[in-house]
């Protein structure tokens, strides 16, 4: 009981500390390896799945490519902590509650303007963003065409592969824009 109690003041001390790091600190790679350090050091091996899915960090990354890096880690830990509280400070059922905490409705009716706003809005790398903005605008290109499907999707196939390098939540709002090879302008010109 004692144990739980020192857990749950921990993870909201932590939780509180990690915030004000972020905020104060969000580009200096010492104050936040510090802090992944700290993190990983307090959770590693009580929370079920804690440090799955982090990215690699290279010493020979410059500081700032460094600094994103321990960025996308610790926002990583913040939610594991977080949904770790939410489950009411327990690994029972844990990993079930990460999945369904994740999962989203992928919306088929998406179009590349909706798909631009969010991931421009996303806590994305300038240049990812850039790159993403770019292989959007190409992929477009190729959806407005007026040729057969098989011809576009021909065309998309290497925006898949693209695509498959990409995180999850990143992938997962893009891929519904393949179905736009799919329009009634494409339709009515098969007929």
């Amino acid at each position: 009981m004692n144990e739980e109690k020192d857990m749950r003041t921990l993870i909201e001390e932590d939780l509180q500390h990690s915030q004000e790091i972020w905020e104060s600190y969000s580009h200096d790679k010492e104050k936040l390896g510090e802090l992944f350090q700290l993190l990983l050091q307090h959770y590693d091996g009580k929370i079920d799945g804690f440090d799955e899915d982090l990215w690699v960090i290279q010493d020979r990354e410059d500081c700032a490519d460094m600094a994103e890096v321990y960025r996308k880690n610790i926002r990583h830990l913040m939610e594991r902590l977080e949904a770790f509280r939410d489950n009411g400070y327990s690994n029972e059922g844990l990993m079930e509650y990460y999945i369904r905490k994740e999962q989203k409705d992928i919306d088929y009716s998406a179009d590349f303007t909706s798909v631009r706003i969010s991931l421009g809005m996303a806590n994305l790398p300038a240049r990812e963003k850039e790159e993403i903005m770019m292989k959007l605008d190409e992929m477009e290109e190729i959806c407005a065409q007026v040729v057969p499907r098989s011809k576009k999707w021909e065309s998309l196939r290497e925006y898949l592969i693209w695509l498959s390098g990409k995180e999850a939540d990143v992938a997962m709002e893009i891929l519904p824009l393949f179905f736009r090879i799919n329009d009634t302008i494409t339709k009515r010109q098969e007929v």
